[in-house]
């Protein structure tokens, strides 16, 4: 007994396995669809890392793969590209057969079974780690959504009695129509086999928030029912009364429709872009630019600046196993699609860009986030705590040739922004000219006046109604509507210094860049200077002069100390 019963153990999990087996999903080996080289193994983090055994004859960037992962510094076209040619190695299937992702939306009907839909991928787009609530999905105005569709058709079973026959057909089944809908509103229609591919363009409603992006598929089927009846008909015949039986026939056609869709939350990422510009007074360009979303970085002339984030590319798991079911059965088996999906992430904890040696990061802006906890199988190092998210960067750098142009870039690949005019408010940048004069000395103080001006127009610098401020031997203080300011400060040296430190340029109008002066307690360093200057010449007119007249005459006096 025992021993049957233990065969019948087994047999069961045999049947078990055969019909639910568990399949690991796994990415290709090699470069495939179109994608070549490292740009191939990029697409790939969040894979099992391991070792390389030394017999391995492995790439460079494969071995790179295998062990870690590579932070990015752009969203790659390559995840674009392989997305739109993997869809099409989903298999297809005839009437009786459904197959669908583990992540499909699936429903059924009467006739039309297992209709599902599945979102494969939008393209492009960025999934943004902002923290561990916020993790949008961005696309942008214009993109392609790729996913499939399935179902199969179940035809109800025929019977066979003595008074009563029924025959079943499909006279036709079809995916009447795929439904791109943004925000509840159709986008777009195709009619399609079992992969999807829609374009789409222009949404830029409701661009700031999220929104629903939603595929909905439309299945029918249509199947042909015939009645037989056996019926005894009686006449008379003769006199005599007889009866046959004959068979009628009924036939009725039977429709239906269902319909399923699959939903994701996006937000289309069209970040609008302001800021100010300024030319300084020795030619450099300053910039300040804002965007309404977080954002990538900054590219001036003279070079470019790099924001808090950095990406990686990871496979869709909910594509690594696909789900067939027939009639009878529901298996597993391996995908051999891998939609990928590329994330940004937080890699810093300010926005105090990497920028070239020409450019100067005077300020950066942005919220501040709790950063996120990337997944357990993505080998890259994150931040701990809070960070600022890139929203806005103040910057300086010298002007290259006639080209001025500014360009911001988004974290969804081609979301790429030129700063206008029409959007950009031009501010000037003067010099400004500080002067300090001595007034009374004592052995303990000085007292001395500041006085603070526009260097181009002469105006007064008023500091004390607007930001920014005198910094005169370690003390702030501020002049008034006339642009001076008079104070007696601890004397603690022979020399003063008085500089004006303005506020940004960009928060009052206009702006201006910093001066400084130095005075020695008896008086300007220029005074002594010009004095110092004043002995010097007429002794050496002095000495020249000897010097000749004792050529021309002889008389040997030259030069003057030989004697001393």
């Amino acid at each position: 007994m025992s021993r049957t019963l233990m065969f019948g153990f087994v047999c069961f999990n045999v049947v078990l396995a055969t019909v639910t087996p568990v399949v690991a999903g796994h990415p290709p080996e090699e470069p495939d669809h179109g994608v070549n080289g490292s740009s191939f193994w990029d697409l790939w983090s969040g894979d099992e890392e391991r070792q390389i055994a030394d017999s391995d004859n492995v790439s460079a960037p494969r071995a790179l793969r295998i062990t870690t992962d590579v932070p990015l510094d752009k969203p790659p076209a390559a995840a674009e590209t392989w997305n739109r040619r993997d869809i099409a190695e989903m298999p297809a299937t005839d009437r009786s057969t459904a197959i669908h992702p583990t992540g499909a939306t699936r429903t059924d009907g009467t006739y039309l079974k297992d209709v599902g839909v599945a979102i494969a991928g939008i393209t492009p787009s960025t999934k943004a780690l902002l923290s561990e609530r916020q993790q949008p999905l961005y696309v942008p105005p214009n993109g392609t959504v790729f996913g499939t569709v399935d179902y199969r058709v179940a035809i109800p079973d025929e019977t066979d009695t003595p008074t009563r026959r029924t025959e079943w057909n499909v006279t036709g089944h079809e995916v009447q129509s795929v439904t791109l809908l943004m925000d509840g509103e159709p986008v777009k229609n195709t009619t399609t086999d079992n992969v999807v591919r829609i374009a789409y363009r222009n949404q830029s409603k409701n661009a700031t928030g999220s929104q629903s992006l939603t595929l909905r598929a439309t299945a029918t089927v249509q199947l042909m029912e015939t009645v037989y009846r056996e019926k005894t008909v009686c006449r008379p015949v003769n006199g005599n009364r007889t009866c046959r039986d004959w068979w009628t026939k009924h036939v009725e056609t039977h429709n239906e429709t269902v319909t399923v869709e699959q939903t994701r939350q996006v937000s289309v990422y069209n970040p609008e872009l302001s800021g100010y510009r300024t030319t300084y007074p020795n030619g450099d360009t300053g910039v300040v630019v804002f965007r309404s979303h977080p954002w990538y970085g900054l590219h001036l002339p003279a070079g470019g600046i790099r924001g808090s984030w950095r990406f990686y590319v990871a496979r869709d798991q909910q594509w690594d196993t696909l789900v067939e079911t027939d009639e009878e059965t529901t298996t597993t088996r391996h995908s051999p699609v891998h939609p990928v999906q590329v994330h940004a992430y937080p890699i810093r904890t300010e926005t105090t860009q990497d920028a070239y040696r020409d450019i100067t990061v005077l300020d950066s802006y942005g919220r501040e986030f709790q950063a996120p906890d990337l997944s357990s199988s993505v080998a890259l190092d994150s931040i701990q705590g809070t960070y600022v998210g890139s929203f806005g960067i103040a910057a300086r750098a010298p002007s290259r040739d006639r080209d001025q142009s500014v360009r911001a870039t988004g974290l969804v690949r081609g979301s790429q922004t030129r700063l206008s005019s029409d959007s950009t408010a031009t501010i000037p940048v003067n010099k400004s000219e500080i002067n300090l004069t001595i007034q009374n000395t004592t052995a303990n103080t000085v007292t001395v006046e500041v006085t603070l001006k526009d260097a181009k127009t002469g105006v007064p610098i008023a500091t004390v109604s607007r930001d920014g401020y005198i910094q005169l031997d370690g003390q702030r203080i501020n002049t008034t509507a006339n642009g001076t300011v008079q104070t007696t400060i601890p004397r603690q040296g022979d020399a003063i210094t008085a500089t004006y430190k303005p506020d940004d340029w960009w928060r009052t109008v206009p702006g201006y860049v910093s001066d400084s002066e130095t005075v020695h307690v008896g008086g300007t360093v220029l005074r002594y200077v010009h004095l110092l200057f004043t002995l010097g010449v007429q002794v050496g007119t002095l000495l020249l002069a000897g010097f000749l007249i004792d050529r021309i005459t002889g008389w040997g006096f030259w030069p003057p100390w030989r004697n001393l």
